[in-house]
């Protein structure tokens, strides 16, 4: 036989063991699964062995396993009956070694003590339940016969060892009748109620993979969990008040946690965000750092800044520096190593640069002032595809010349095209020009899905009707605008550091990021 629990309501619970009954009351739904979890778990660790279960909730049966060390987990389905929850004749229901209280504490599955008010029925003190447990334990051993019929019997299939009838599942079993034996494997009718009106009979065997509230009773359940205000005066509220008023977010926090939310989005594969602008000065190399960062940042690493510049490019001077100078090239050179089924990401960091706290690697461009070496189209290709196995998004620096053939394949391979723009004349003709050139050669489709990320280069008062013109042309072509505030930091070319951007600079960033993010 098996304990098993019936949510009733969205607020009470009864939980049916060997010896006694348990009522739950929870103040919601989740809180009564959690407290039905943990007794099952402070059960389990009682007997010092796994304990199978059924429970019904909301009309579907989960047929579950609880281990002491309180996982839980799916099991399959067979017809044991089950526990009335009244304790066997001749035996006084046992005491646990700890009350249960109600709290407002979340539920400490650990300790086995529940947040939720839980009433048994017909308990006694701890030295009578202990008494009366070995007294069934020798009248058992006396008597096979007693133990396999009697109504609350653990199953008719073990019997009870010497010292305690918890462990009657490790015991050598008594000898039996066959008229015993066909009825200890006389399946119970499913329609039959046991003693005390539980039902018995098993859950579907399709229930074992269809489990809607499975994930509730492990995990929790974030949807009826109130979310409270952790910025603002809405938490400082909360934390005067002692959380006797406890306001949820406001939109401004609501909307950060909606684009961190999809900044860290599941990807269906690696992707490329390639960052283009034909002109030098229009914040390329700036803008690749500050989105590969904010990925990191929020999503923890498996994020790469490459420059894909045909020559030498500025993104390795701009990272923290590195015990190596080894840049794309070196990597092309030994790019079949990493082609190898054994090939680690750890093998990468003699090639890249590691960039601390902020998660990412950059990839930087030749940096051999005398080289003639360049990476064309087919280089490109080769390090995209090796790199791909490494990382989930790659974040592309691009050249000036938009025939190169690098230039083409990078974006090509764009999963997101970003442009990229001050407000001043020249880069934006540039990115003007570019768009035209895209869409002449085939690749409209990008454009048209591409984001827009228009710089502030100085403190200066921007040009209001250029402001307006770049806002209108951009929109026109690309699905979303995006603008991000003149930073200090920048000015003067150092390596990027995070802590040094502006609370203004970081959240523009993670509000164009979050757009970026939204078309991969």
């Amino acid at each position: 036989m098996i304990a098993h629990a019936r949510i009733t309501s969205p607020t009470t619970a009864e939980i049916r063991f060997e010896d006694r009954t348990e009522q739950i009351h929870g103040r919601t739904r989740h809180e009564v699964r959690e407290a039905v979890k943990a007794a099952f778990i402070e059960e389990a660790r009682e007997e010092n062995r796994d304990i199978d279960v059924l429970i019904e909730d909301s009309g579907t049966q989960h047929t579950l396993r609880v281990e002491p060390n309180g996982r839980i987990a799916p099991r399959d389905a067979d017809d044991r009956p089950l526990f009335s929850g009244e304790a066997p004749e001749g035996r006084r229901p046992r005491a646990r070694r700890r009350a249960r209280h109600a709290a407002d504490s979340p539920i400490a599955p650990h300790t086995g003590e529940h947040a939720v008010q839980v009433n048994r029925e017909g308990r006694g003190s701890a030295a009578s339940a202990q008494s009366a447990r070995s007294a069934a334990s020798a009248h058992s051993a006396a008597s096979a016969h007693s133990a396999a019929t009697a109504p609350s019997a653990r199953s008719a299939q073990s019997a009870p060892s010497a010292t305690s009838a918890a462990s009657a599942s490790t015991a050598p079993s008594a000898p039996r009748t066959p008229g015993e034996q066909n009825a200890a494997q006389q399946p119970a009718d499913p329609a039959q109620p046991a003693e005390g009106g539980a039902r018995t009979g098993a859950a579907p065997a399709d229930s074992v993979r269809d489990l809607p509230t499975l994930q509730d009773l492990r995990a929790g359940s974030d949807a009826t969990r109130k979310v409270h205000a952790q910025t603002g005066w809405r938490r400082g509220l909360r934390k005067a008040t002692f959380g006797a008023i406890a306001l949820g977010p406001g939109r401004a926090e609501r909307e950060e946690r909606d684009e961190i939310a999809m900044i860290r989005k599941q990807l269906s594969g690696p992707k490329n965000i390639v960052v283009v602008n034909l002109k030098g000065g229009a914040h390329k190399t700036t803008s690749v750092l500050m989105i590969a960062a904010t990925l990191g940042m929020y999503r923890g690493g498996s994020v790469l800044a490459w420059d894909n510049n045909e020559t030498r490019g500025t993104l390795g001077w701009r990272g923290i520096p590195s015990d190596h100078t080894l840049t794309a090239l070196d990597l092309l050179q030994n790019l079949p190593r990493f082609r190898r089924p054994d090939a680690r990401l750890a093998d990468l960091d003699q090639f890249v640069r590691r960039q601390g706290d902020m998660n990412f690697d950059i990839l930087a461009s030749d940096e051999d002032a005398g080289s003639s070496s360049s990476i064309n189209g087919r280089a490109f290709n080769e390090l995209d595809a090796a790199l791909s196995r490494f990382y989930r998004i790659k974040v592309i620096d691009t050249g000036n010349n938009v025939r190169a053939s690098n230039w083409l394949a990078a974006v090509e391979s764009a999963d997101q095209l970003v442009i990229v723009s001050t407000v001043r004349e020249d880069t934006f003709n540039a990115a003007a020009w570019m768009i035209d050139e895209l869409r002449a050669t085939g690749h409209g489709d990008q454009v048209d899905n591409a984001v827009t990320i228009l710089s502030q280069s100085s403190r200066q008062k921007i040009d209001h009707v250029l402001h307006k013109r770049l806002v209108h042309h951009f929109g026109a072509h690309t699905r979303a605008v995006m603008e991000v505030p003149f930073e200090q930091h920048f000015v003067d070319g150092t390596n990027l550091d995070w802590a040094r951007l502006a609370p203004a600079t970081r959240e523009a960033w993670r509000r164009a990021t979050a757009e970026i993010a939204r078309g991969l």
